[in-house]
């Protein structure tokens, strides 16, 4: 199930818990584990400290990859599509439909367990506003109206779920790689510039670096690499980012008369 909860950009983690407690712990309780990136509030020790206190396990993705937790990435999306769609013209009033939006986003079936948020946390949907149509002797006209809009658009939400959630699954599935690494593998690191310093001539960096060798498997898409004191950077790499190692070829390369002969001809 998705909240959608304001809050402003200067909340630090005291600021972060205080509105989780109330909008969250209030509703489903203490959580088992928390999935969060590597934001300073995440990685602050406030917030180490008060969930280790409360046996709360925290799991932070992958540094500069966040398809690690690509479920909130995907519901972000969703979000801002939902938010397009209901605010329209009035791109300051999008706080006042994050109510209507959570509200569709889940009472919207799941691709992938078949069932809507509601029905799994809850075990039944709640009365929607578009039931109300159907109630006799409804005289109302503007009462009429407000159900009526809402249905329109509750099915225009969906729909557009629907269709973001079919094209987010088929470009991914079309750039997704298979791979699986031992403990001990050289392996070679795709460069990043948001990883690492764009440095004098970025366009000259190259596009892989290493050697190194893996420390341990995280998951199937992620692991920790053996990095050099040098490199600064977190040590946990996903496996997008991670390439066999092919030691260069050792035969010696053999150039024949005739084409040293042409080359030096050339030369003068």
């Amino acid at each position: 199930m998705a909240h959608f909860i304001p809050c402003k950009r200067t909340f630090d983690a005291l600021n972060i818990a205080k509105l989780f407690f109330k909008e969250i712990v209030r509703l489903h309780g203490l959580p088992r584990s928390l999935t969060s990136d590597r934001d300073v509030k995440f990685v602050s020790h406030f917030w180490r400290k008060l969930w280790k206190t409360l046996q709360t396990d925290l799991k932070l993705s992958s540094a500069y990859h966040p398809q690690t937790d690509g479920q909130t990435e995907v519901v972000n999306r969703t979000l801002a599509s939902m938010l397009r769609c209901l605010v329209q013209n009035h791109p300051k009033a999008w706080e006042e439909a994050l109510g209507q939006a959570e509200f569709a986003f889940n009472s919207m079936p799941n691709r992938s367990t078949g069932q809507c948020p509601f029905s799994i946390v809850y075990t039944k949907m709640p009365n929607h506003i578009v039931d109300l149509t159907i109630l006799p002797k409804c005289k109302s006209v503007s009462a009429t109206h407000t159900a009526t809009q809402f249905s329109d658009m509750l099915k225009e939400v969906k729909a557009k779920l629907i269709d973001s959630n079919s094209k987010y699954k088929l470009d991914q599935d079309q750039h997704r790689r298979y791979v699986e690494f031992q403990p001990g593998d050289l392996v070679m690191l795709r460069y990043r510039k948001d990883r690492f310093p764009a440095g004098p001539c970025p366009k000259l960096n190259p596009k892989k670096f290493g050697p190194f060798p893996i420390l341990r498997k995280i998951n199937d898409n992620a692991y920790v690499i053996d990095l050099p004191p040098h490199i600064t950077t977190s040590s946990t790499f996903n496996v997008a980012d991670i390439y066999p190692y092919h030691p260069p070829d050792e035969s010696i390369t053999t150039v024949s008369s005739s084409a040293l002969k042409t080359s030096e001809e050339g030369g003068t």
